[in-house]
């Protein structure tokens, strides 16, 4: 069953864009954006400079976004999402996480999956995502769906600095960053297991399965259907969708009993 449940070029100039942003919610809330900001950002000359417009894109694509899903989300939701893509931007001057070179990219035609992983996921799920590399779609889904733990699971050791760092902070407190491969998995641990593009879809729903607990599903990225082939293998619910760019989309959710 779908769930629909209820952010410079520097780390001063960028702690200051967004205390500017969530000023409204009082000190508290200004103190652990300064801190966030702080703990994100590379320090002068590591990485590329962010302006107040370009967070002011993040945040207003990502608003868009979730209108366009129907996907309910607060602002402070949405700031965080914009942050993470931010620093995932930031830092991928340095580190290889994404392919993507801009925000509208990174809204457009890989935040999609993020929203329809949260509009899949049961409530209150452990999800595990496998090959996390940059984050997407794991961190994006665990800050719009909070209900749920999300484990994290990368070999590599700068990805994993990045993930750690970034779920750190955008407040992911649900959210565990594991250095590891599928192998080292612990078996049928994870109400909700997925992986973007590390498997192709026939192998990803045999491999699936050993992570599950009883009564859990496998989330399948593709561009089309996928067939869940031998029974008690079944397709639970998807969704069809395209990106900014016009590619087709398929998201599909298994049960294998």
């Amino acid at each position: 069953m779908r769930c629909s449940p209820q952010a410079c070029s520097d780390r001063d100039g960028l702690a200051v864009i967004l205390l500017a942003r969530v000023g409204r919610n009082g000190r508290r809330g200004r103190s652990a954006a300064r801190r966030r900001a702080r703990r994100g950002s590379l320090s002068a000359g590591q990485g590329l400079p962010y302006t107040a417009a370009m967070l002011d894109q993040a945040f207003s694509g990502v608003l868009r976004l979730a209108k366009e899903w129907a996907f309910p989300v607060s602002k402070e939701t949405c700031e965080r999402v914009g942050l993470y893509l931010t620093l995932l931007l930031q830092w991928n001057h340095r580190v290889n996480l994404t392919g993507a070179r801009e925000l509208g990219e990174l809204v457009g035609d890989h935040l999609p999956d993020s929203f329809a992983l949260a509009k899949l996921a049961p409530l209150s799920a452990s999800v595990v995502d496998i090959g996390s590399g940059g984050g997407l779609p794991a961190l994006p889904f665990a800050i719009l769906r909070p209900d749920c733990r999300v484990t994290m699971v990368e070999p590599r050791a700068k990805r994993i600095a990045f993930l750690n760092m970034a779920a750190r902070s955008c407040a992911c407190g649900l959210v565990k960053v594991v250095r590891a491969r599928l192998e080292d998995q612990p078996p049928h641990a994870h109400l909700v297991a997925a992986s973007r593009a590390t498997f192709c879809p026939e192998d990803w729903l045999k491999l699936a399965p050993e992570l599950l607990s009883p009564g859990g599903v496998g989330i399948v990225f593709a561009v089309e259907p996928v067939d869940p082939g031998p029974s008690p293998r079944r397709l639970v619910d998807s969704i069809r969708y395209h990106t900014a760019s016009g590619a087709p989309r398929w998201c599909g959710s298994f049960c294998f009993t």
